[in-house]
């Protein structure tokens, strides 16, 4: 009779344990990197690392949640990067040009989620792949971007642009956090309460399903390639201000980390404050490694087996979850 109180008292124990576990979900990793790091580094709690590392989260984190709605949707963009450079730049040049600050970020805004659009119109009228479409997009973008500023970075931005990517709110709060809460809370709402995040995640799971129940499947996939594109371009326009420039080569691996944060963080619950989980992962990652000084070759190596293992571990997480409740 002891003993079965025992494992009574066992099996609650583990259940407890196990249902705190995947309600944490990759969060969990955030605080294990968070207290790794604290200790193994003299300086990663100084107040200016940990700026930078907000900073850098900051734009892959919109990226991240622009590509959550395209892959929750059943397809891939790569096309971000060369997006984020393509939109800092034009951002830049307009501004340049004399154009107003905020009439300059409403035009890039609106030219990223057209060319978003206009890739999701290949792929669901073309049936074009959305890899390939992506992928030719991404180099048409890149073309451009180099054409418009001779491969040249685009400076005299005015200091009123600055305060998007270097600014603070009461000494404290960088802007660029503010940013993203905003559109974290504008996506996270969109995509969990209303109908339109429904039907995106059902046209993913499922696109003849969701055709069958009422679901304009062309026109939502349409849409999520338009929200990619616009979360992109306005995580170019924060990178331009962060850098004082436009960088026509500042997209690099952009693209390629927004989509490794949002399996990091897991899509199969849908869930945008996951994707935002798994941007700070990758974030404590880069910076714990620069901090260790880690040949920045391997550090690649690292890097791609950190995003391989904590995929893996979060599908281990989701069946084990599944058996249970069977």
């Amino acid at each position: 009779m002891q003993t079965v109180v025992v494992n009574r008292k066992r099996n609650s124990i583990l259940s407890k344990v196990n249902n705190f576990v995947n309600a944490m979900g990759v969060w969990l990793v955030v605080v294990l990197f968070f207290v790794i790091l604290s200790l193994t580094t003299d300086t990663f709690l100084s107040y200016a690392n940990l700026i930078n590392v907000v900073r850098q989260i900051c734009v892959n984190a919109m990226v991240a949640l622009g590509a959550a709605y395209v892959i929750l949707g059943g397809e891939i963009d790569l096309s971000t990067g060369n997006m984020c450079a393509l939109t800092g730049c034009g951002a830049a040049l307009l501004m340049v040009a004399g154009v107003n600050m905020w009439v300059a970020i409403i035009i890039m805004l609106i030219v990223g989620s057209l060319i978003g659009a206009l890739t999701g119109v290949i792929v669901t009228f073309l049936r074009i792949p959305s890899f390939i479409a992506s992928l030719g997009m991404s180099y048409v973008i890149l073309g451009a971007t180099l054409l418009l500023t001779n491969s040249e970075p685009i400076s005299g931005l005015p200091d009123q642009f600055m305060m998007l990517g270097r600014g603070y709110i009461a000494d404290v709060v960088p802007v660029p956090v503010i940013i993203l809460i905003v559109f974290f809370a504008v996506g996270a709402f969109f995509l969990k309460y209303t109908s339109f995040g429904r039907s995106v995640i059902s046209v993913g799971e499922n696109p003849v399903a969701a055709r069958l129940s009422g679901i304009d499947v062309l026109t939502t996939k349409i849409l999520i390639f338009a929200i990619g594109g616009f979360t992109a371009s306005a995580a170019g326009i924060v990178l331009a201000s962060r850098l004082s420039s436009g960088q026509p080569m500042a997209g690099g691996d952009i693209g390629l980390t927004a989509i490794a944060a949002v399996f990091v963080g897991g899509t199969e619950k849908g869930s945008a404050m996951n994707v935002l989980a798994g941007a700070f992962v990758l974030g404590l990652v880069n910076n714990g490694l620069n901090l260790l000084e880690v040949n920045a070759y391997w550090q690649k190596v690292a890097l791609g087996l950190i995003i391989i293992s904590a995929v893996l571990l979060d599908q281990i997480r989701a069946s084990r979850a599944v058996s249970i409740k069977k």
